[in-house]
């Protein structure tokens, strides 16, 4: 026994390494990334509650970022927004699912937003306010212009005969005075008109800043507070949370999954037309394939590499994994018909991209796979709604490299 134990020893695994699992990593995800939770227990049956607790918690925290101003709001619009309306609503702050960690003592909450809602208003204001106050500004400066110059006029004319600055304003075509007696009647009535169309704009551009810094504390820490006491009796620990901006919607498949849902519910008919805008909207970027020979080839020092930023801009910090998007996909199926009475199923899909695999499509390495038959590099999502006809499913892949 000793002796085959011995020659066991002496074995040695003499097969070529690739050269590609030498150099290359292989990137392994998260659990979270797999579950939407991580947790570790020495009671089995704490495991039980987590899948109600989390959906719990998850529309706890939706709700918290779409809270609004109701007195605000009614000064903006003349009539009331109903409630299905708002929560059918694209101006709100997207909130994709939450990844859970948990430990013994606390729970870190991850969470990706896509705050649509300020995007909206900052527009708005540009659009409507800003440029409005440059050319009515001018108008303004015009307007008072020709008030000076008619008025001198009068006002020399007046020194001969009496009386004689109304008969000069009635007459001329830029001006008619009604119901007026005096020139300083008429330059009241014209600054009180200025005044109330000034106030009107001004006011109501107020009001979109407010907004703005309503939006805004939502990320405050002193606000936090409030949602954590709330979280912290659900869990029975403390509470951290990790919350992540995104720049653009299609950057998490839950969003972008959700934007659409929303689109199609408050109108089934353009369909077609909302699937063509989100493709041409969302942008992938082809990855640089051919990193590995160009470091190959280059002759440099590693440290000279380093030392240099331009380098490490360019060829390291814009490869990082997963930091593009590589491709998209998205399917709708169920009861979409034009008609009222949806007597069969519709499907739609829209595409860009692809949803491949680097490692293993292109350097030939083994991929990594989540749950079922989902790919690392591939992020999904299912959801569903319904119409007035009828229900239906939208399903959305995201794929970064």
């Amino acid at each position: 026994m000793l002796n085959l134990f011995k020659l066991n020893l002496n074995k040695t695994n003499k097969k070529p390494i690739n050269n590609h699992t030498k150099k290359s990593l292989k990137h392994f995800p998260s659990s979270i990334r797999e579950w939407k939770n991580s947790i570790y227990v020495y009671n089995k049956n704490a495991i039980n509650l987590i899948p109600t607790v989390t959906l719990s918690a998850t529309s706890l925290i939706k709700s918290y970022f779409n809270l609004y101003n109701y007195v605000l709001e009614r000064k903006m619009r003349k009539e009331r927004l109903l409630l299905r309306l708002r929560r059918l609503s694209s101006n709100k702050i997207y909130v994709s699912t939450g990844e859970f960690k948990h430990t013994n003592n606390n729970v870190i909450i991850t969470l990706y937003l896509y705050n649509r809602q300020k995007h909206n208003y900052i527009l708005r204001i540009k659009k409507e306010y800003l440029n409005i106050f440059k050319l009515y500004k001018k108008r303004l400066n015009k307007k008072i212009n020709l008030i000076k110059l008619i008025a001198l006029d009068s006002i020399k004319k007046a020194n001969r005969e009496k009386y004689l600055i109304i008969k000069t304003l009635n007459n001329t075509q830029t001006f008619s005075i009604k119901n007026s007696k005096s020139l300083s009647e008429y330059i009241t009535l014209f600054y009180k008109k200025v005044v109330e169309q000034s106030f009107a704009k001004l006011s109501m551009y107020m009001y979109y800043r407010q907004l703005i810094y309503i939006n805004n504390t939502k990320y405050s820490y002193i606000f936090l507070q409030n949602l954590k006491k709330y979280l912290e009796k659900i869990y029975n620990k403390n509470v951290e949370f990790n919350l992540i901006n995104l720049k653009h919607f299609y950057l998490n498949s839950d969003i972008l999954s959700e934007a659409i849902t929303l689109k199609i519910t408050r109108n089934r008919r353009k369909i077609l037309k909302y699937l063509n805008n989100l493709k041409k909207k969302v942008k992938t970027q082809k990855k640089n394939w051919l990193l590995h020979v160009f470091l190959k080839k280059n002759k440099l020092n590693l440290k000279q590499k380093f030392n240099n930023k331009l380098y490490l801009k360019n060829f390291v910090i814009n490869n990082l994994k997963y930091r593009h998007v590589t491709g998209f996909r998205l399917e709708a199926k169920g009861r979409l018909t034009r008609r009222y009475t949806a007597s069969r199923s519709v499907s739609k899909l829209r595409y860009k991209g692809n949803l491949m695999n680097i490692d293993s499509s292109y350097k030939g390495l083994s991929s990594v796979l989540l749950k079922g038959n989902l790919r690392s590099n591939v992020q999904y999502t299912k959801l569903n709604s319904k119409t007035r006809i009828g229900s239906f499913g939208i399903k959305g892949w995201v794929s970064g490299n």
